[in-house]
């Protein structure tokens, strides 16, 4: 699929004579009529639309896959790593969802849904060509995708240590090797 890749500060827009034009965003923006180039990554891509507003929108919304290695920079070695990984880290860091090689579609190394990636296509291109189709996830990895999307959305930032009275937070400094100077409360501390 292709996937733009824009640049606020590089607008290479078509001027009025046909030629190309470099400018930032706040200078395209005085035109009336802005056509551009962008430049398009070729991609694989997942649908993230959701069945019932892919049936009356007019662009769909895909999410970016790229290898594993590159959405999960810790290097995995061992069979028990990946074990880790796929099960403790991934509901840990719920940006990312897991495709194992798979022949039979094309996908040759592991592979990761990215869900910090999104682009859209317009739907009537996805019709027209479906041949770019290469597969779909089974009926259990579906209904699991479906559920990663939901927590992706539904996390919040916070940090875990707010609750934490004078003496928990140094424990948990100990344990994550870090100075208690180095974390920053943003809630007043319980000295008790």
């Amino acid at each position: 699929m292709p996937c733009p890749n824009i640049s606020l500060d590089d607008v290479q827009a078509v001027s009025e004579d046909g030629y190309l034009e470099a400018m930032n965003w706040a200078k395209a923006q005085d035109k009336r009529d802005i056509s551009a180039t962008v430049i398009l990554e070729k991609t694989w891509g997942i649908v993230a639309t959701q069945d019932c507003d892919a049936t009356w929108r007019s662009s769909i919304s895909l999410f970016r896959i790229r290898p594993f290695k590159e959405v999960y920079r810790n290097p995995i070695s061992k069979d028990l790593g990946w074990v880790h990984a796929l099960t403790e880290r991934a509901c840990k860091n719920a940006s990312w969802f897991y495709l194992p090689k798979d022949a039979d579609i094309g996908i040759d190394e592991e592979m990761a849904i990215n869900f910090h990636e999104i682009f859209q296509v317009e739907k009537v291109d996805l019709e027209k060509y479906i041949n770019l189709r290469k597969g779909r996830l089974a009926s259990f990895a579906y209904e699991h995708y479906r559920e990663a999307i939901a927590q992706y959305f539904r996390r919040y930032p916070y940090n875990e240590w707010y609750p934490f009275n004078k003496a928990q937070l140094e424990a948990y400094a100990k344990e994550k090797r870090i100075r208690v100077e180095d974390i920053t409360p943003i809630y007043p501390m319980n000295e008790k």
